[in-house]
């Protein structure tokens, strides 16, 4: 277990480093998609999901009370009760049944597919 929580973190890093790249080189944000999702394997899924939950901990935490952010604490709220792998599964089966929508980003089907932040009658559709 203590090896995988090195890989995961080591994995975060790079995904860091490379988003930094990214950023610096044409100054513009980066939303991983459907076209990456589809190429990871199951570590760097996990490890995603992570990030984005560690980041809204973070948030949460730090914006004290009433103060967080509400994406980041309806994030936390509403994820708790599900397992990283029942989100990955989520994730994976939107793009599996949506082929077209390879270009939304993997947050917002996450906040579509597994929250009622973002929820779309349609997210789930062909």
């Amino acid at each position: 277990m203590k090896i995988r929580t090195i890989v995961c973190f080591s994995v975060l890093v790079i995904l860091c480093a490379l988003a930094t790249t990214a950023l610096a080189a044409d100054h513009q944000g980066f939303l991983w998609d459907g076209t990456q999702w589809k190429d990871m394997n199951a570590d760097i899924k996990v490890a995603y999901v992570k990030g984005i939950g560690n980041m809204a901990d973070f948030e949460n935490a730090a914006g004290g009370s009433g103060r967080a952010a509400c994406i980041s604490k309806g994030f936390v709220d509403e994820l708790k009760a599900k397992t990283i792998s029942q989100v990955i599964g989520e994730v994976d089966k939107f793009y599996q049944e949506n082929p077209t929508k390879l270009k939304m980003p993997v947050i917002a089907v996450i906040l579509q597919r597994c929250t009622k932040l973002c929820s779309v009658p349609t997210a789930g559709k062909k």
